[in-house]
């Protein structure tokens, strides 16, 4: 039996270290291709890649990682924006409308 986890595991590990192309990245994270395929784009968006010679990789793990940080980056300047609208500005301590 504690071969079996043992093996699981190992499995586990080989797939997360598993580089994917474009295509796969896309499909893996539900979306768009250009996201990964145009390089402006992909590194405007912070997304994590590793250049082989002349190919670009990715990794399913950091991918993973990424998306959770980057939609926790838009919730938060979401609610920043929804917050200060709400908010009456002030001028010189007083609220002004």
């Amino acid at each position: 039996m504690n071969l079996d986890i043992s093996m699981a595991e190992h499995a586990s590990a080989q797939r997360a270290d598993t580089f994917l192309n474009a295509q796969q990245a896309a499909a893996a994270l539900n979306l768009p291709l250009y996201f990964f395929v145009n390089t402006y784009k992909r590194q405007a968006l912070g997304i994590p890649f590793y250049s082989i010679n002349r190919l670009v990789r990715y990794r399913l793990d950091e991918l993973h990682r990424w998306q959770v940080g980057k939609a926790a980056q838009l919730a938060r300047e979401q609610w920043q924006q929804t917050h200060d609208a709400a908010r009456p500005e002030t001028v010189g301590g007083f609220a002004h409308a």
